[in-house]
């Protein structure tokens, strides 16, 4: 028979009183499930789905309750049951939490979702479900995406401005031309160049182009190395190419070539280059 008396009803108290405390924790912890706008749930060792949220049920077009059971395979397809099952299993395998991002199908299309997976254990330690937190990103990734389309193409037609004002072709008379370069010159830079001076001695018919690099900065071999090929691209076009103002440092790094720079015309100036080709005709040569 049950024992009652005075030094009973305390404990009874505390027992109630315990049992609210409880019942209160766990309506607030499925409150907080129930209405949590990401993605939660629990899964089995098998991938069968113990608890999800509204959320969950959502994006499946599904009634509540009616996921309970169900795998990844069953909801969403083979394609992404089968890589949501992989990040379960791996979850699984290394007993340790992992961040993984899934594309989840929907009405609309495909969803990028980061999801956080954790193993849940039991009081003896042996692992019994896998629970887990999506967050969809597709809107993010989106705007992301095209964010870096925009600084890529911001960046293309920089480089394209940079690229015409850095190797500008200057008409000194007729079938002569100028390209002063200004700056630090590096290979993709070098390439460029020799581009604009294939280009311009096409466009003008130019026999005659001056190449000044009074402003170059800086210049290493393999760069020298670029230019003279521009050079000696455009003497097989039949043109005459002057190089002036050619700094000590530029100097040592052409130097240093093992190159024939026999046929190259070098001069201090633009001023005495264009004096040498007007004076001496070297325009109609």
């Amino acid at each position: 028979m049950p024992v009652s008396g005075p030094d009973s009803s305390p404990d009874l108290a505390t027992l109630l009183a315990e049992n609210a405390a409880l019942r209160e924790r766990n309506e607030l912890l499925t409150a907080v499930i129930t209405h949590c706008p990401a993605v939660i749930f629990v899964k089995d060792t098998e991938g069968r789905l113990v608890v999800c949220n509204r959320t969950y049920e959502r994006l499946a077009d599904a009634e509540p309750g009616g996921l309970i059971g169900k795998t990844d395979h069953d909801i969403f397809g083979p394609e992404a049951g089968a890589q949501n099952r992989t990040n379960d299993l791996r979850v699984c395998e290394t007993g340790a939490p992992q961040e993984v991002e899934e594309l989840i199908p929907q009405r609309d299309g495909m969803h990028v979702y980061i999801s956080v997976k954790f193993p849940i254990f039991d009081a003896g330690g042996q692992l019994y479900g896998i629970g887990g937190v999506a967050t969809d990103i597709t809107e993010r990734r989106r705007a992301e995406d095209e964010r870096n389309a925009l600084q890529e193409r911001v960046i293309a037609v920089q480089r394209s401005v940079l690229e015409e004002l850095s190797t500008p072709i200057v008409p000194i008379a007729d079938n002569v031309i100028a390209l002063p370069l200004i700056g630090s010159i590096d290979r993709d830079r070098g390439r460029a160049i020799m581009q604009a001076l294939l280009d311009g001695i096409a466009q003008h018919r130019a026999r005659a182009a001056i190449l000044d690099v009074t402003g170059v900065r800086s210049i290493d071999a393999q760069v020298a190395a670029g230019l003279l090929q521009s050079v000696q691209a455009a003497r097989l076009l039949g043109t005459r190419v002057l190089v002036t103002g050619i700094r000590s440092e530029v100097a040592q790094a052409m130097v240093g070539l093992d190159a024939d720079w026999s046929g190259v015309e070098v001069l201090a100036t633009m001023r005495e280059a264009v004096a040498w080709v007007l004076g001496r005709g070297a325009a109609h040569r």
